[in-house]
């Protein structure tokens, strides 16, 4: 039994970890425009869920990250605002990459944003009711 809880313990503790790494890229986010914010703090919030219950709702709570992980988490949605300035911010990142990397590091940087876009674009934009109304 002692094994299944120092295990137990040992998996909180890199859900811990791996969820303060993704806030602090989410941190980053807040200060560098072209850094995205929003996807890290899900990633933390999902981490903090599995690994910290106090973290977790703290995220949740928090003013700069909350609303979005709270669509996310409750809903799976993402406002159209955050959306465009995602979108916007992603291509204005891939164009410095393009001027400030060496090949084939552009191209890799287009992959990945590319990817993200099309995942951004993919989910809804409001939660809808039971009858397929929106919620407001």
């Amino acid at each position: 039994m002692k094994k299944v809880s120092n295990r137990k313990n040992l998996w909180n503790k890199v859900w811990l970890v791996a969820g303060s790494v993704m806030l602090a890229a989410a941190v980053v986010g807040v200060f560098l425009p072209l850094f995205p914010q929003i996807p890290f703090a899900i990633l933390a919030a999902f981490c903090f869920s599995k690994g910290s219950p106090k973290m977790h709702k703290w995220i949740r709570g928090n003013r700069f990250f909350g609303k979005p992980v709270r669509d996310w988490e409750d809903h799976q949605v993402v406002q159209v605002k955050t959306k465009i300035f995602s979108i916007v911010f992603m291509l204005g990142g891939a164009a410095i990459g393009h001027w400030q990397l060496e090949d084939p590091w552009p191209y890799v940087v287009d992959g990945v944003f590319l990817a993200c876009i099309l995942f951004v674009l993919s989910r809804k934009s409001r939660p809808h009711g039971p009858r397929g109304l929106a919620y407001k």
